[in-house]
């Protein structure tokens, strides 16, 4: 007769235990989010004593919605991108907490190396654990290790990523920290995980999260980007938009996005007084936030994805693509747990920017990359422009004052100086190739004598040249700017007489594009600091401290990144046209009596530092007007689109002669003349070309000698 088992012999399960894993296994999920979950249940050390205090969503908000989208059905993949200490890292520990308790389901975590995973596992996964036994109470059970943890209905692994930890792994939850760092002989991680967690189908989702540390800029062709940016740029992208204390206008500190606000500080400035001085620029209005302000800042945000867009009073329109990733990118700015705030980061990146300017240029990405969480750009391979190469590319067929064939717009910009204006005028073609059409110097007191000013918007206003083609046709300016800062007195100058030509009707807005209003006459002014954005409109007000401007928000603002505008200028002039953005020099801009070329000269005043990619003078006394000039004129091209133009089916103003609407036919020509020629003593040293004229009404009136 057999004989009963042994109990000292043999162990069995508990059957109650058994019963009560098998009845939890079959009762649905509890219905709440992640969100909610962590809002009710996690506790979180205080950043103030050792005391333990329950999670608060006003401390972080925009760590909120992403953590709505680990629960949400519209999305299997989650990416979020940003610094150190900014509560990335939080979203997946409150999603396994979630998992523990409301929605069991198997889980894997990776990491880069196995002293980062045991470091991790020990110092943040097991005390929140043991601070949270009253919630888990008996799901958690059975002896567990660093690398695994056992819970009723679900399983946690923790490993690193390497190619065996791949094999033979099917959850339907993964965690994939820090992916930048994972071994890249191994592939692409985002390959490599999908297959994970197939099985569990509809219900799986990946959350990969990581500082930017393989990313290329945002503006960046998507084949350039790599890592947690890569999966980003094919995600929904949001981006964070708060609200300015101050004016109320909603603005992104997101790099690429149509008003950023950026940090600014004085750049040469002792580090204390950087840390110190430290403030972010509003981009609507120009007001100066302090760190304490971003708290309030944030309780204001809203995340925006692509196909949305947000107005100035924070409505948001459009929307969102449909993805089945969804993507957030957090900044060092956003953080209210960054060391020291804004002005930590500031001083942070003025010290790696100095140190970079000896050659050290790691502790600059890390900064960038760390600390900021914007990924790190090295400075683009560009000589210094050669004048000699110029000069021998300059062309003989080319008169200046003509528009030539190849030209479908214009745009002019003009800059001021102490006893003069200079204005030139570039056409654009096809491709952003470009010609300089025309350069003039023109006599005036830009400081003191708005009549001058008034003369100056004029030619601006109602410019026009004629067609190279003989038929006596002419081609209007499309859009143009001017420096509206300069010397004591000329901002107060410039801006009156914008107003008084926005009254008389002869500036006129456009339209909107890339969210930013065209003006067809606009100010403009160098944007404080190297990660300024490309452009962005803003309308000054009296917010602004250090503000001088008399327009009170009435006048809009061009501002632009002048080292990054410098960078598209070097490149440019680095093609042999023709080509695509190619530059074509006339001849008539060289000097009769040979080199050296003044214009020429100009534009080569200035180089790029390779180390930080700061453009500056090569001479302290080198004129660099010209440079100025060949900026603000692409400036001004690029407000009015000229990087969105599809070329086989442009507006009216940038198409081909016979149908562009900028055109005027010969008759509109037959009444012009030349104004009185400027002083000999300007004069001589150019040779004379035709005069230009400028349209008003059904007229053509003069507009004086170009000067070289």
């Amino acid at each position: 007769m057999p004989q009963p088992p042994d109990p000292a012999r043999f162990a069995y399960a508990d059957a109650r235990r058994i019963l009560r894993e098998t009845l939890d296994a079959l009762l649905p999920p509890r219905r709440m989010s992640v969100a909610d979950h962590a809002a009710l249940h996690r506790w979180v050390k205080s950043p103030v004593g050792a005391h333990m205090e329950r999670w608060d969503h006003r401390t972080a908000p925009y760590l909120r919605e992403p953590m709505e989208w680990l629960s949400s059905d519209d999305y299997d993949t989650v990416a979020i991108v940003g610094p150190g200490a900014c509560g990335k890292t939080m979203l997946a520990e409150n999603w396994l907490l979630y998992s523990i308790d409301a929605d069991p389901a198997d889980l894997l975590w990776y990491m880069q190396t196995d002293p980062a995973t045991e470091a991790y596992v020990k110092g943040r996964i097991e005390p929140m654990l043991e601070a949270h036994e009253r919630l888990i109470g008996d799901r958690r059970h059975g002896r567990d290790s660093v690398a695994f943890k056992r819970f009723r209905g679900m399983r946690a692994e923790f490993l690193t990523f390497t190619a065996s930890a791949l094999v033979n792994k099917h959850v339907a939850r993964i965690v994939a920290d820090e992916i930048d760092n994972y071994d890249e002989s191994l592939g692409d991680p985002l390959a490599l995980l999908n297959p994970r967690r197939q099985a569990a189908g509809a219900d799986s989702k990946l959350l990969l999260i990581s500082h930017p540390d393989r990313g290329a800029p945002p503006d960046a062709p998507r084949a350039r980007q790599r890592g947690i940016m890569a999966v980003y740029a094919d995600s929904t992208r949001c981006t964070w938009w708060w609200r300015c204390p101050h004016c109320g206008a909603y603005s992104s500190p997101h790099p690429g996005t149509a008003r950023r606000m950026v940090l600014d500080w004085p750049q040469d400035a002792p580090l204390d007084v950087i840390q110190r001085e430290a403030r972010l620029v509003c981009p609507a209005n120009g007001c100066l936030i302090e760190d304490g302000e971003r708290h309030a800042m944030n309780l204001t945000g809203k995340w925006v994805g692509a196909g949305e867009t947000i107005d100035e009073g924070g409505r948001i329109e459009g929307e969102r693509i449909r993805t089945r990733t969804a993507g957030a990118w957090i900044l060092g700015v956003m953080s209210p747990f960054t060391k020291d705030g804004i002005g930590g980061l500031a001083r942070a990146r003025a010290a790696a920017e100095r140190a970079a300017e000896l050659g050290e240029i790691e502790g600059l990405r890390q900064v960038m990359v760390k600390s900021w969480g914007e990924p790190y750009a090295p400075p683009a391979r560009l000589g210094s422009v050669d004048a000699a190469v110029l000069a021998e590319r300059a062309e003989e067929g080319l008169r200046l004052g003509f528009v030539p064939d190849g030209v479908r717009f214009l745009t002019a910009w003009a800059d001021a100086q102490g006893s003069r204006f200079e204005v030139l005028v570039r056409g654009w073609g096809p491709g952003g190739e470009s010609w300089v059409v025309d350069h003039q110097v023109i006599p005036a007191e830009p400081a003191t004598n708005p009549d001058d000013w008034d003369a100056l918007i004029e030619r601006l206003t109602e410019g026009a040249f004629p067609l190279a083609d003989g038929s006596g046709r002419v081609m209007r300016l499309r859009g143009a700017g001017f420096d509206a800062y300069g010397q004591p007195g000329v901002t107060e100058q410039a801006y009156a007489a914008w107003l008084r030509a926005r009254k008389a009707g002869k500036v006129k807005r456009l339209g909107v594009v890339e969210h930013r209003d065209v003006w067809s006459l606009v100010p403009t002014k160098g944007a404080p600091g190297r990660a300024a954005p490309r452009i962005q409109v803003v309308y000054p007000n009296s917010q602004r401290k250090d503000r001088r401007a008399t327009a009170r928000g009435q006048a809009p603002l061009l501002l632009f990144n002048a080292n990054g505008a410098k960078d598209a200028l070097a490149a440019q002039l680095a093609v042999a046209p023709p080509s695509v953005g190619a530059v074509h020099i006339p001849r008539g801009l060289l000097s009769p009596a040979g080199p050296p070329h003044d214009f020429l000269e100009q534009l080569s005043a200035e180089a790029r530092n390779p180390t930080t990619g700061a453009w500056e003078k090569v001479e302290k006394a080198r004129r660099n007007e010209a440079l100025d000039l060949m900026v603000g004129c692409e400036v001004v091209a690029r407000l009015h689109g000229l990087h969105r133009i599809d070329w086989e089916a442009p507006p009216a103003w940038a198409s081909r002669w016979e149908s562009n609407s900028a055109v005027a036919p010969a008759s509109a020509a037959e009444d012009a003349r030349d104004l009185a020629p400027p002083p000999a003593a300007v004069v001589a040293a150019v040779p004379q070309r035709p005069a230009t004229v400028a349209m008003r009404g059904r007229g053509v009136i003069g507009m004086g000698r170009r000067l070289g």
